[in-house]
């Protein structure tokens, strides 16, 4: 069963990847954004460049697709 997150991730057309360190990686539609999403644990990291930013609840990692996808609309 997926995650929540890279559910939703997924159906906005969002990139996600699966590591093997059995976390996943959440990266925009379009790839001159310089940001990712990155699953520790429970939580949610917010990448922007190779600079961690925040650390995200599932329902603020959704928020941020979500507004994310309106942009790209």
């Amino acid at each position: 069963m997926l995650d929540p997150v890279v559910s939703q991730a997924q159906r906005w057309g969002f990139i996600c990847q699966f590591q093997e360190s059995n976390s996943w990686l959440i990266f925009p539609q379009q790839s001159n954004q310089r940001w990712k999403l990155q699953q520790v644990e429970n939580r949610w990291i917010l990448i922007l460049g190779d600079v961690p930013q925040l650390r995200l609840h599932a329902s603020e990692a959704i928020a941020f697709f979500f507004f994310c996808w309106l942009e790209n609309k």
